[in-house]
């Protein structure tokens, strides 16, 4: 696999080994690319523009407890387009580089679940790294993450400042293009490890009430 995002966002290589993150319950997701995308939308003047990323890739190994995490999502570039061959050799080859970069990747290191981690929605945070280009940009994924079983399906919207990074600004004579571009991510992956010992600890109520 190429080495180096997005958005990413990646969103992973794991540094403990499955023993290992039972006995700190700690958990892995395993990212499955087959359900999971990333999509973008691009605002100009004349109309706006729709595309797709490749998708994700990796794992991330993280404690629900003190959401100390590490691991990496890898986003395959070179399969980015938007429908419309013209333009996606002037991403490919003006904005994106990828005969250079052909990846992103988000390395993240910490993941926040202020309510814990439970059957159904949980409010996640995400803090990490996007390697773009092969600049790195610390990145904050505010998502929902859906748990069924050991099945997660998490869903984010994050807008990238991509002039400000440095890349081509893709405007010229009429046309004017946003200078920020909006991904809306969907992560899907499975779970491993020991979820009944990360599970919030359930209410009591005292004895007579």
């Amino acid at each position: 696999m190429r080495t180096m995002w997005i958005l990413p966002l990646s969103l992973l290589l794991l540094f403990h080994s499955p023993a290992e993150a039972r006995a700190g319950q700690m958990l892995v997701l395993h990212v499955d690319p087959g359900e999971s995308s990333l999509d973008f939308v691009l605002g100009a003047t004349l109309h706006t523009v729709h595309g797709r990323l490749g998708s994700p890739s990796g794992r991330i190994a993280f404690d629900p407890a003190t959401g100390l995490a590490t691991g990496e999502v890898d986003i395959d570039l070179m399969k980015a387009d938007t429908g419309i061959d013209r333009r996606d050799r002037k991403m490919h080859e003006q904005v994106l580089a990828t005969d250079r970069y052909p990846d992103a990747v988000y390395r993240v290191d910490q993941i926040d679940l202020p309510a814990g981690l439970r059957q159904g929605e949980n409010d996640v945070q995400l803090h990490g790294v996007l390697e773009l280009k092969g600049e790195p940009h610390p990145v904050d994924v505010p998502a929902m993450a859906i748990l069924d079983g050991r099945r997660v399906r998490a869903t984010a919207t994050i807008e990238i400042p991509y002039v400000d990074w440095g890349l081509h600004d893709p405007s010229f004579f009429v046309l004017r293009v946003a200078k920020q571009v909006r991904v809306e991510m969907t992560i899907t992956g499975e779970l491993e490890g020991d979820l009944a010992a990360t599970a919030p600890a359930a209410a009591t109520t005292p004895a007579g009430h």
